[in-house]
């Protein structure tokens, strides 16, 4: 019966029924992982107009500087649940930790531009990825789903992969050393993607997401499987308050821009033009699997995975 009643609460009427029930409540408390990253704007909006609390929860933000930290915090039980690109979360799964696909929170886009990209001096003499060969580029994490995704694109330009050099840069100091050259190419995501092509001192050779796999899952949500099975009801909360904050955002460019802004300190008028993160809590099983490939194919993950093994009952009806 249990359940029967946690599916049904994950339905459009549950939600409905579930938010009107809230009111009456104590808001439950959770502790949220977040990255300072234009594509969170959506949490960060739902804590500021509302949205978690109109569905009756409690929320404290904490800010990490990548998923694998914020994964690493999780199992600490420092907070709930996390926001991850997914092939992180794949990762720690296949070495035990056990996690649950909470919502979906953002894909790449099916063409460029994108919020993420590769990039290198504009007066530097590669002018392409197949330039790359031999070179230093600067990634956020080494064996992540986005390194993975350069390696990808690196070889369909006809280069070997092994043949560069991948360093493990915080976002945040990729402008600095490439720069001063200590790497030939960054590989960013926004808000720093923007900052840097405004600066006018960089260019576009590729969008690592969309030319890999395109509409590929690069955001999501997850907690443990104990945590989800003691506070389902507050799991059932959040998602819905995920996908309302989605809807928001999707809703009105202009002031998901102005959103952006003020979450991430960029000036608006430097964003007037940015191409808005794809905010999606729809789940695309193929192109989870070819994601998912992508990671087996290049060593990330070690074994052969399908993509339903990642996708809980109560996020059916969000499966296409």
């Amino acid at each position: 019966m249990e359940r029967r009643r946690f599916l049904t609460l994950a339905g459009a009427a549950g939600a409905a029924a579930l938010a009107s029930r809230a009111h009456a409540q104590a808001p439950l408390a959770l502790k949220v992982g977040t990255l300072k990253q234009s594509s969170l704007t959506n949490v960060w909006v739902a804590q500021q107009v509302g949205i978690f609390e109109k569905h009756g929860l409690k929320v404290e933000l904490v800010e990490f500087r990548n998923g694998n930290e914020a994964i690493a915090a999780q199992r600490g039980g420092f907070v709930d649940i996390v926001l991850s690109i997914p092939g992180s979360a794949m990762l720690a799964m296949e070495r035990g930790f056990d996690l649950v696909l909470i919502a979906q929170n953002e894909t790449s886009k099916a063409t460029s531009p994108d919020s993420g990209s590769m990039q290198v001096l504009a007066d530097s003499p590669i002018k392409g990825v197949a330039d790359l060969a031999g070179k230093k580029v600067a990634v956020s994490n080494i064996n992540s789903q986005m390194h993975v995704a350069v390696m990808a694109v690196i070889k369909k330009a006809g280069v070997d992969p092994k043949s560069v050099q991948y360093l493990e840069i915080p976002f945040s100091s990729h402008p600095d050393v490439l720069r001063t050259k200590q790497v030939d190419a960054v590989v960013l995501l926004d808000p720093w993607r923007t900052q840097m092509r405004n600066s006018g001192t960089t260019r576009v050779i590729a969008w690592h997401f969309v030319d890999s796999v395109a509409e590929q899952p690069i955001g999501c949500w997850f907690a443990t499987r104990p945590f989800v099975e003691k506070n389902r009801e507050a799991v059932v909360r959040f998602g819905t308050a995920i996908r309302e904050s989605v809807e928001y955002m999707q809703a009105d460019a202009d002031r998901a821009r102005k959103n952006v802004a003020d979450y991430t300190g960029l000036k608006l008028e430097l964003i007037k033009d940015m191409p808005l993160n794809n905010w999606d809590y729809r789940i695309n099983a193929q192109k989870w699997q070819e994601t998912i490939d992508m990671m087996r194919a290049y060593g990330s993950l070690q074994k052969e995975h399908k993509a339903q093994e990642y996708f809980s009952d109560f996020l059916k009806p969000y499966v296409m």
